[in-house]
């Protein structure tokens, strides 16, 4: 977190640098400075530039390595949790569902908390510094360049309910498909007694085809 908020506190640095560093040159041309003003520009250029890319390797560092540690603690919880189960319990879940959300929904939980928790930074407090550096240079220039920017937030949220909609109905379809195939693979000596191993072919298929709409869904 301290070097997230110091990335994106300093983020604005190498651009506003490296314009100084373009004007320096300029002048230097125009024989208004000399050349250690050229050196000094450039030094502070690329000190701004380590100021912001130094803290963006340890803020990546840590928050990835957190939200792996999260994944692994929810998904050791979730197997300690179906372990304790009675058995008249354990008996009655299908197998694949369980392998489906252990596995697959503590992945999609691990994807959202690393997203939330690097965007809180990368989003918030680096829009936080554009906008104040904006401002600094030129205020009425800053507010006509933000105008779109609550139409922008209000479709990204319509946006993710949809996502949010399909990520859902697409865990719960693989968690469907996941457990078919898991009953079809233990049960296939049954089914052939039976004569059904036909229609359970056909419920893995009709199930895969919803998981494939569901992705492909524009």
């Amino acid at each position: 977190s301290i070097s997230g908020i110091v990335m994106n506190t300093m983020v604005v640095l190498p651009a506003i640098l490296l314009g100084r560093a373009i004007d320096t040159v300029l002048a230097l041309e125009r024989g208004e400075v000399g050349g250690g003003a050229v050196v000094w520009a450039a030094v502070a250029y690329v000190g701004g530039t380590v100021l912001t890319e130094g803290p963006r390797i340890g803020k990546r560092w840590w928050l990835i390595t957190a939200n792996a540690r999260i994944r692994a603690n929810v998904r050791a919880d979730a197997l300690r949790g179906v372990l304790i189960w009675p058995m008249a319990r354990v008996d009655g879940t299908p197998i694949g569902d369980l392998m489906a959300r252990i596995i697959g929904d503590v992945e999609v939980l691990g994807v959202g908390v690393r997203e939330f928790i690097i965007e809180t930074w990368d989003t918030i407090l680096f829009s936080i510094s554009l906008v104040v550096a904006m401002v600094f240079f030129d205020a009425g220039l800053t507010a006509l360049a933000l105008l779109p920017v609550p139409a922008a937030m209000l479709l990204a949220k319509l946006t993710g309910r949809w996502v949010s909609g399909l990520t859902t109905a697409s865990r719960e379809a693989n968690a469907g498909l996941t457990t078919a195939l898991q009953e079809q693979l233990s049960g296939v000596r049954v089914l052939r007694l039976f004569g059904r191993a036909g229609a359970a072919v056909e419920l893995v298929a009709g199930l895969h085809d919803e998981l494939g709409d569901i992705i492909q869904e524009p």
